[in-house]
């Protein structure tokens, strides 16, 4: 009887280790083809579309008219740079009133400042000794010529906004004239961004414009004959130009019509 048990007891045994064999290799036929179907999956690349949702951030932009306006972002604002305003005043348009600018179309990358208004030369201020530092320095910065081309086809103007402006935004607008005797100025001196972004800090955003105007002779050309044919204080009307621009359009901006000040 002893026998027969024992014999009984290793013929289980070894049906158990065999069983337990079976088994290891049942799951290890399943698990290595699933394994090789991950790995291959997980090895291959992104395709192209993935990659450049996930690299790429879209430009921001608006629509005026017909046209896409594509903008820079900098931090808290988004700039909108060289934006025409009016016809270019060259050629038959050399010396007249500012022509309303036509129907915007197309796609138009405004992320560089326009072009600077012809203007005067400016020459270096010598202050006297008695004058505070602080004068001198603001008198230099106020000369300073921006790094930007010259020319008669100047008519632009910048829009900075705060990077989460809609259209529905109905922002107050700040509107930005540069000084100088009608003879020197430009709007790239004054971009704006740190009024935008100041604005954003306190809780009270703004967007803030800054237009471009003729001066010197191009803006302000005197004598019987300019005042016969009406054509005296273009640059004053530019900048009546650009305030009717603002009105028409600053909605797409984010901004209020009907809150713009200077």
């Amino acid at each position: 009887m002893h026998s027969t048990s024992g014999g009984t007891s290793t013929a289980s045994s070894l049906r158990g280790r065999e069983g337990s064999k079976m088994a290891y290799r049942y799951i290890y036929s399943c698990l290595v083809p699933l394994a090789l179907l991950v790995g291959s999956v997980l090895a291959q690349p992104l395709s192209a579309d993935v990659h450049v949702r996930t690299q790429l951030q879209p430009q921001p932009s608006v629509v005026l008219d017909q046209a896409t306006v594509v903008g820079q972002r900098n931090g808290t604002v988004i700039k909108y740079l060289g934006l025409p305003f009016a016809q270019p005043p060259i050629g038959d348009l050399r010396l007249r009133l500012p022509k309303p600018i036509s129907p915007y179309t197309g796609t138009i990358n405004a992320t560089a400042f326009g072009n600077q208004c012809i203007q005067q030369t400016s020459e270096a201020v010598s202050l006297p000794s008695t004058v505070p530092a602080a004068v001198g320095g603001y008198v230099a910065s106020f000369l300073a010529r921006a790094d930007v081309p010259f020319s008669e086809d100047c008519l632009n103007l910048n829009v900075i906004v705060p990077a989460e402006a809609h259209p529905e935004s109905k922002l107050p607008v700040a509107v930005w004239i540069y000084g100088g005797g009608f003879q020197i100025g430009s709007n790239a001196v004054n971009p704006g961004e740190v009024v935008v972004a100041r604005s954003i800090e306190i809780g009270h955003p703004v967007i803030f414009v800054a237009m471009n105007y003729r001066l010197s002779a191009f803006g302000f050309l005197g004598g019987s004959e300019v005042k016969e044919t009406g054509v005296g204080n273009l640059g004053l009307h530019d900048q009546r130009e650009a305030l009717r621009w603002i009105q028409k359009y600053i909605s797409a901006f984010g901004g209020d019509p009907e809150k713009v000040m200077m």
